[in-house]
C-alpha cells in the first residue's frame, strides 16, 4: 500500500491575513499600536518596544474560535434586526404616504366646494385692503417727494454759495442749514416708520371636516403689517418623542412695588418674540417678563381678578376674569406697554384659555356650568362642543378643571383635578379617551408641548407629565416646587415655564427643552456580553 502524502490544509482567510495598507502577508504584531503588520509596516514600527513576529506569538493562548463565533453571530443578529426594522419602516412609510395621498384627495374634493364660494369674497376683501394700503403708500410717497423738493431747494442755494457766496451769506446758510436738516431728518424718519410691509395671507381652520358644516366664512383673510419677514407658517412635526428639561432660571415670587398680596400666577403664555406674559390673580395685574424672569415695563392693572391668558398674535393677548364674566383683549407693544383694546362680556365664568384658531379660543368654565368647555371668538361669539363631544356628566368649581387645545390634531384636552383624569377629546371624530395613571395625580394646568404633544401639571406628585395627543405617556419630570399649577411652552418649543400655587414659597421656573438623546440613554448590553468583553480584555 502506497504511503499517502499529507499536505497542510490551506484555508482562505478572505484577506484577513493581508495588510490593508501594503497588500503583503501579515508577519508581525505591534503591541504598542495594537496593529497587525507586514514587512513594510515592520520597518515603520521598527522602533516600537513590542514588535513580535506572528510565528513567535501564535502559540499563546487565544479565545477559542467557537467562542468568537458566538459573538459574531450575536452581532449578525443585531444587524438582521436593524435590516428588518429598516424594511418595516419603509413599508410603514409607504403605507402612510398612500394614506396621506388618499386623505388629501378626499379632503381636497370637499374643500374645493368651499373655495368657489370663498374666492369672490376673499378677493373683494383683498382688493379693498389693497386700495387702503395703496392710498397710504401714495400719501407716504407724496410726503417723501415734498421732502425731496425742499432738500433740492436748499441744495441749489448751497451750490450757489460755493460759487458766489459771501462770508455773511455762508454763515447765515450754515445756521439755517442746521435747523432745516434736523427737520429733513425728522420728516424722513417719520415717513420711514410709516413705511411698513403689508402682507396678506389666508387663514384656514384646522378642523377641515367641520368647515363644511360651518360654511365658507371660517376662511379668513389675514392682513399683517410687519417690519420683519416671517418664516414659513407651516411646520411638520415628527413622531412624538420624550424630551429632557434643564432648569435655567428659578425665582421665588414675593410682593413687589405696590403688591398687596403674595403673587399667584394663574395664567402664563409666551409672546412670539420670547417674552413671557403672566397674570397675577392676587394683585389683579398683567406683567411682561424677560428670559431671566425679570419684569419689563409697567404692569397692567385690572379692576377684577384675572385668571387665564393666551397670546393670539404677535401683540394681542386675551385674558379671562371669571368673577366678572368678561374677557379682556390687550395689546402689547415692543416697549412693553400694555393697553386695553376691547372688553367682551360673557355668559359664563371662564378660567383657563387657549388658542383654537387665529380668531377663536377655547375656555374652561366653572361655577357649575353644564358645559365644562366652550369656544369664544375675538368678536365675542360663544359656542359649545355638545354637537361634537360628550363630556362627563358633572360640573366643576373654580380650579377643578383646565383645558388646552392641540390645533394640528384637533384635540381638546380637559383635566379633572379630583378625578385624577385627563380627557383627550377628538373634535373631528367626536371621540373621547379618559386617561388615568399613577403619574397623573391632581392634574391641573395643561399646555401644548413640542411636536404637538401635551404637558400637564401633576400637582400631587410635584411633577409634569408629558403625553401624546391620544393619551400615551412619554415621560414624567419632577419639579423642585410644591403643587405645580400653571404651565406654558414658547412658540418655538424650546422653553417651558411653570408656576405653583402653595401657601408657602411660590415659585416660577424656566426650563430649556431639548430632544431626548437616545445615545446617552441606551440600555446596557446583556450581562453575558459584558462578561464576553471582560474575558476578551484578559487575553494577551
Amino acid at each position: 500500500m502506497d504511503n499517502a502524502v499529507c499536505f497542510p490544509l490551506v484555508m482562505d482567510m478572505k484577506g484577513m491575513d493581508i495588510c490593508q495598507s501594503h497588500g503583503k502577508k501579515i508577519k508581525f504584531y505591534c503591541h504598542d499600536h495594537s496593529k497587525l503588520c507586514c514587512t513594510t509596516c515592520g520597518i515603520l514600527h521598527g522602533k516600537c518596544d513590542q514588535l513580535d513576529e506572528i510565528s513567535s506569538v501564535s502559540g499563546r493562548k487565544v479565545p477559542d474560535p467557537s467562542f468568537l463565533k458566538q459573538i459574531l453571530l450575536q452581532s449578525e443578529a443585531d444587524a438582521d434586526s436593524l435590516i428588518a426594522n429598516c424594511k418595516q419602516s419603509k413599508t410603514g412609510l409607504n403605507q402612510s404616504i398612500a394614506n396621506i395621498s388618499k386623505e388629501l384627495h378626499e379632503m381636497r374634493d370637499r374643500v374645493m366646494k368651499l373655495f368657489d364660494m370663498a374666492e369672490k369674497r376673499i378677493m373683494n376683501e383683498a382688493n379693498a385692503v389693497k386700495s387702503v394700503e395703496f392710498k397710504r403708500l401714495d400719501d407716504i410717497n407724496a410726503a417723501s417727494s415734498k421732502i425731496k423738493t425742499n432738500i433740492n431747494q436748499v441744495l441749489s442755494v448751497c451750490s450757489a454759495l460755493l460759487k458766489n457766496g459771501t462770508p455773511d451769506q455762508k454763515y447765515i446758510f450754515w445756521r439755517n442749514f442746521q435747523q432745516r436738516n434736523e427737520t429733513f431728518i425728522s420728516d424722513i424718519t417719520e415717513q420711514r416708520n410709516e413705511q411698513v410691509t403689508t402682507k396678506m395671507t389666508l387663514s384656514f381652520p384646522k378642523e377641515l371636516t367641520t368647515i363644511l358644516e360651518k360654511g365658507n366664512n371660517d376662511i379668513k383673510l389675514n392682513c399683517e403689517r410687519k417690519q420683519t419677514v416671517e418664516t414659513s407658517l407651516i411646520s411638520l412635526s415628527s413622531h412624538p418623542r420624550p424630551v429632557t428639561l434643564k432648569l435655567l432660571v428659578s425665582v421665588d415670587l414675593h410682593k413687589t412695588g405696590d403688591d398687596e398680596k403674595k403673587p399667584l400666577l394663574t395664567g402664563l403664555d409666551f409672546l412670539p418674540d420670547g417674552r413671557l406674559v403672566a397674570v397675577d390673580n392676587s394683585n389683579m395685574k398683567c406683567v411682561i417678563l424677560n428670559e431671566q424672569l425679570q419684569g419689563l415695563g409697567t404692569p397692567y392693572k385690572f379692576k377684577s381678578n384675572p385668571l387665564g391668558v393666551v397670546c393670539m398674535s404677535h401683540d394681542t393677548l386675551c385674558v379671562t376674569s371669571g368673577a366678572y364674566k368678561v374677557v379682556f383683549l390687550l395689546s402689547v407693544s415692543t416697549d412693553n406697554t400694555i393697553t386695553l383694546t376691547k372688553q367682551i362680556n360673557t355668559t359664563s365664568k371662564f378660567d383657563s384659555i387657549c388658542c383654537m384658531s387665529p380668531f377663536n379660543m377655547v375656555v374652561s368654565t366653572y361655577n357649575d356650568d353644564p358645559h365644562p368647555v366652550k369656544m369664544i371668538s375675538v368678536d365675542g361669539l360663544e359656542a359649545d362642543f355638545d354637537h361634537i363631544l360628550t363630556f362627563p356628566k358633572k360640573t366643576y368649581k373654580i380650579d377643578e378643571s383646565k383645558c388646552t387645545y392641540v390645533q394640528s390634531k384637533n384635540t381638546l384636552v380637559l383635566t379633572d383635578r379630583y378625578a385624577h383624569t385627563v380627557y383627550m377629546n377628538d373634535t373631528v371624530n367626536g371621540t373621547s379617551r379618559a386617561v388615568t395613571n399613577e403619574n397623573i395625580q391632581g392634574p391641573c394646568g395643561a399646555c401644548v408641548g413640542p411636536g404637538d404633544t401635551v404637558l400637564v401639571c401633576s400637582q400631587n406628585n410635584n411633577s409634569i407629565v408629558h403625553m401624546t395627543n391620544d393619551g400615551n405617556i412619554l415621560g414624567t419630570y419632577p419639579v423642585d416646587m410644591t403643587n405645580p399649577y400653571r404651565i406654558c411652552v414658547s412658540k418655538d418649543g424650546t422653553r417651558l415655564v411653570v408656576s405653583n400655587s402653595v401657601l408657602g414659597t411660590r415659585k416660577l421656573h424656566l426650563y430649556k427643552i431639548s430632544p431626548f438623546d437616545e445615545k446617552k440613554h441606551l440600555p446596557s448590553r446583556p450581562a453575558y456580553l459584558q462578561r464576553v468583553f471582560q474575558m476578551l480584555a484578559s487575553y494577551d
